[in-house]
């Protein structure tokens, strides 16, 4: 729905500043000659120094606190030819003090901008005997209570800008972040997949080779297992080629990382931290329980877990000492990585992703994981279950 003002904001700034101080300074001007014998002093100079005051206003959101200078320069001239009550001034003085106050960016140019006006008018009780205690307080009085509201919407109206800038950049932040995350898990899920492969294809090739050897060692004599056994080796190779395929597939993704990169083990674990020993490092590791062979999948999710750990542990706690327990208890293997480091509020910067994908590896084993600042002392401990077959189990 359009109307007039509907199309007066339509306006640019500019334009509407400029189309306030033209009504204005007109108005001034016709108050002016309508005043005839009441205004004192010469009558050219009282129409410039109303103009000053009343133009001045086109500046008064581009260059607030000129626009207000100039309003109080015109006021103190106005004031020093003599009296002449037109109300286009005060106006005039009224909006400069709300604009100073409102558009000006600092503080301190607001104040800068209020001191000139109340400067100027300051300069009438030196010119006119008269003048009541009442009346120099109102005059100072107003200008100060428009000054103050305005500065108060101006400063509201910023906090309300910034918390909504803030907010956006949070939004902004939090979605990157998941962004991220979500990259990170599709990345590790696609590591776990590859891992998996190769502990699946490894298993499958043992399968073939004793399938292989079965079926030669049967030949001629039971035609119906040999022939079951033919079945086996067909299917089997068929999947192991598949499986092979599914490989290059995953390790020629865009990861960017090597392709010949194979499931960590148990016996892995060892070097990993003889690495980090051997570069200064204060790492030490320890084993309990009866040391058994596990599943391959189990041993490359363990060994993970302690890689991601201890490498959060080297890159945020620079100096402190690393200890990695492993428990093999009856029905799980237990991975306990620590460190005595300052923990800062939040846990260690940037090792949420890495937390992510020791959760997706540890939540296929239905195991458990949990990260945190420790309980016995400074530093940050990072604990996971895989459960396992136990001993007599795994002999069946």
């Amino acid at each position: 729905m359009s109307g007039p003002g509907s199309r007066w904001r339509a306006l640019p700034l500019w334009a509407r500043d400029g189309l306030l101080a033209l009504a204005l300074t007109v108005a001034g001007q016709v108050e002016l000659v309508l005043l005839g014998d009441e205004v004192a002093g010469s009558r050219p100079l009282q129409h410039v120094a109303f103009a000053v005051m009343t133009g001045s206003l086109l500046l008064r959101r581009l260059r607030p606190v000129a626009a207000a200078g100039t309003v109080a320069a015109g006021l103190a001239f106005q004031t020093l030819l003599g009296d002449a009550p037109a109300v286009a001034g005060f106006a005039a003085l009224l909006i400069a003090t709300y604009s100073v106050a409102q558009y000006a960016e600092r503080r301190i140019d607001a104040l800068l901008g209020l001191l000139a006006i109340l400067t100027a008018i300051e300069v009438y009780p030196f010119v006119v005997d008269d003048v009541s205690i009442g009346d120099e307080i109102g005059n100072v009085a107003i200008p100060i209570i428009v000054w103050v509201f305005a500065r108060l919407a101006r400063e509201r109206l910023d906090r309300a800008v910034q918390a909504e800038r803030d907010a956006l950049a949070a939004h902004d932040q939090l979605r990157e972040e998941e962004l991220a995350r979500t990259a990170a898990l599709a990345a590790e899920r696609r590591r776990i997949a590859r891992d998996m492969h190769d502990v699946v294809g490894h298993g499958v090739t043992l399968m073939l080779l004793h399938a292989d050897a079965a079926q030669a060692s049967l030949r001629g004599r039971e035609p119906a297992a040999v022939q079951a056994l033919d079945v086996v080796l067909t299917a089997g190779r068929t999947a192991l080629v598949d499986l092979q395929r599914m490989l290059r597939v995953l390790r020629d993704d865009a990861t960017g990382e090597p392709g010949d990169a194979q499931p960590g083990t148990l016996a892995a674990v060892e070097g990993l931290v003889d690495a980090a020993a051997s570069a200064g490092r204060d790492v030490l590791l320890s084993v309990d329980g009866q040391v058994r062979p596990l599943p391959a999948a189990v041993e490359a999710t363990a060994y993970r877990v302690v890689q991601e750990s201890v490498t959060n542990a080297l890159k945020h706690a620079p100096a402190a000492r690393i200890r990695v327990r492993l428990s093999y208890t009856e029905r799980a293997l237990q991975v306990d990585v620590a460190d005595d480091g300052r923990v800062e509020p939040g846990g260690p910067k940037g090792a949420g992703f890495g937390l992510v994908g020791i959760r997706e590896r540890v939540a296929l084993f239905d195991g458990r994981v949990s990260a945190g600042p420790r309980e016995d002392g400074p530093g940050w401990r990072v604990r996971a279950q895989l459960p396992v077959p136990s001993p007599e189990a795994a002999s069946v």
